[in-house]
């Protein structure tokens, strides 16, 4: 049965996962390349969230959120964050938090530089904090 819809072509091209040399990678490859052409193409993208739409804004840049890479690619992205940091640096998907112990000047100075690090790096990397 498989070999009769494979030579027929019944399932088309667009279907992965249990189709021979087109498997479940496949298909997150074939949809980030296409979410990626049409970035390049400067989409743009609005929020809904059940009756609350907002209105469109153009993408320049950047994985869209939900995408099935884009967790994997932020987390490349943000990776050399850490080698800026002297204090404790945690880092959960989207969430960054700064942590050190501010009972000393050393300690305060430590933080604020690290502050100052992080601002710095989101500048060169176009990202904002929150």
């Amino acid at each position: 049965m498989l070999r009769h819809v494979e030579n027929k072509e019944v399932t088309g091209d667009s279907q992965h996962g249990f189709i021979e040399d087109k498997p479940c990678l496949t298909n997150l490859v074939a949809f980030y390349n296409w979410i990626a052409v049409l970035v390049d193409k400067g989409r743009a993208q609005r929020v809904a969230v059940n009756d609350l739409v907002f209105k469109r804004t153009p993408m320049m840049s950047g994985i869209p959120q939900g995408s099935a890479l884009g967790l994997v690619l932020f987390n490349i992205f943000a990776g050399n964050m850490n080698h800026v940091i002297e204090c404790t640096l945690s880092k959960l998907v989207g969430n960054t938090k700064l942590c050190g112990a501010v009972d000393t000047l050393e300690g305060r100075d430590a933080i604020q530089r690290d502050l100052d690090r992080l601002e710095r790096w989101a500048y060169a990397n176009p990202m904002k904090f929150n």
